[in-house]
């Protein structure tokens, strides 16, 4: 099971640095770590759905109309790093029905209530994948190389590094939900006594 020290140890891998003990150690990169994990957790959940983190929420309409340009405005919910998806009824909305991220409010002309697909915060690590941890791994090590009085090189070496690993996580959180989907596919057809 990941945790804030292990996701820290997989940037010192990284960067060609030694583990630390703990996040909370008192060393230069213990306090690095500490310093970007949150910035670094949050732009790698922005990359994409994780399955991980993924949350589903209806919303309904605030008070308030935009004052602009859409009928209506959705408060997002306060943990929500990202939504991804946008629909009414179950059915994702059309181009012709335009959704836009405005602060902390989704804009459209769709009437109340909405449902939200989208990235959140988590505080517990308990069910993180590995390759989720890499990706927040990998993007605290670009953080730190920032920090850095290095060259630009190893910058662009770490950068390289969190591109791959999105990419590799991508895949492996796609078939994972391939998976869930094939088994509840199954189950049904079990249930029904199709298979």
């Amino acid at each position: 099971m990941p945790s804030e020290t292990s996701i820290a140890n997989v940037a010192m891998r990284h960067l060609g640095e030694n583990p630390i003990s703990s996040i909370d150690e008192n060393s230069d990169n213990a306090r690095l770590c500490k310093k970007y994990f949150n910035d670094a957790k949050t732009t790698a959940l922005e990359e994409y759905c994780w399955t991980w983190a993924k949350e589903r929420a209806q919303l309904a309409a605030d008070a308030t109309a935009p004052a602009f340009g859409y009928d209506y405005r959705y408060l997002l919910p306060a943990d929500c790093i990202s939504p991804f998806w946008v629909g009414k009824n179950e059915v994702e909305l059309k181009p012709t029905q335009p959704w836009v991220v405005n602060g902390d409010y989704i804009l459209t002309d769709v009437e109340a209530p909405i449902q939200v697909v989208m990235t959140c915060q988590r505080s517990s690590y308990a069910r993180m994948p590995q390759y989720v941890a890499e990706v927040i791994g990998a993007q605290l090590a670009v953080c730190i190389a920032q920090t850095r009085n290095g060259s630009d090189t190893s910058i662009d070496r770490m950068i390289a590094i969190y591109d791959r690993a999105v990419a590799m996580g991508k895949s492996k959180d796609r078939r994972k939900q391939n998976q869930v989907q094939e088994q509840q596919a199954s189950g049904f057809e079990t249930a029904m006594g199709v298979a």
